[in-house]
C-alpha cells in the first residue's frame, strides 16, 4: 500500500528578489517530489482609486525587464515543464505582505508554505518587519524558509 503524500498542496510566496526566486525553485522541487499542487502567490500594492492596475503589466521588476505578472506566468510555465500538473497564480493586494498572505492562508491552510528570506539582522527585522518571520510564527501550517546561503555566510 502506498503512503499518502506528505504535501498535497503547497503555497510559495514570491517577489522579484533573489530570495523569492530561490523559494520558487525549492517549491518546484518539493511539489514535483510529492506530486503536490502549487499555488504561486505574490502581493501587489492596492489598486488605484479607480480600481485599475493595468500599469503593473508594464513596470519591470527584475533585471530582465519583466513585470511581476510576466514573472508569475513564467513561473507557472516552468512548473508545468517540471511536471507539476496543477498550478495556480494568486495575486493578493495589500500594503502589508505578511498580513495579506496570512489572510489568504487561514481559511484553507495548505500543507506547506515556502518563502524566501533576505537574512535581515535583528534590528532590521524589528524596524522593517520580516514576512518570513511573521509566517513562521503565525501561519496555520508548516513553513519552509529558504535562505540565501552566500549572504548568510558573510554575516
Amino acid at each position: 500500500m502506498l503512503a499518502a503524500a506528505v504535501f498535497a498542496r503547497i503555497v510559495v510566496c514570491v517577489d522579484a528578489r533573489p530570495p523569492g526566486l530561490k523559494a520558487l525553485r525549492a517549491a518546484f522541487e518539493t511539489a514535483a517530489q510529492f506530486g503536490a499542487s502549487l499555488a504561486i502567490v505574490t502581493v501587489l500594492p492596492p489598486a488605484g482609486p479607480d480600481g485599475s492596475s493595468a500599469l503593473e503589466r508594464l513596470i519591470p521588476v527584475d533585471p530582465e525587464g519583466r513585470s511581476i505578472h510576466h514573472l508569475m506566468e513564467d513561473a507557472q510555465d516552468e512548473a508545468m515543464r517540471r511536471g507539476i500538473a496543477k498550478t495556480e497564480l494568486v495575486y493578493l493586494r495589500g500594503t502589508a505582505p505578511a498580513e495579506a498572505i496570512l489572510a489568504y492562508l487561514r481559511p484553507a491552510p495548505p500543507d506547506l508554505v515556502v518563502v524566501g528570506t533576505r537574512g535581515l539582522s535583528r534590528g532590521s527585522r524589528f524596524l522593517l518587519g520580516s514576512v518570513s518571520s511573521r509566517l513562521v510564527t503565525e501561519a496555520p501550517c508548516p513553513v519552509m524558509v529558504v535562505r540565501d546561503v552566500k549572504r548568510a555566510r558573510k554575516a
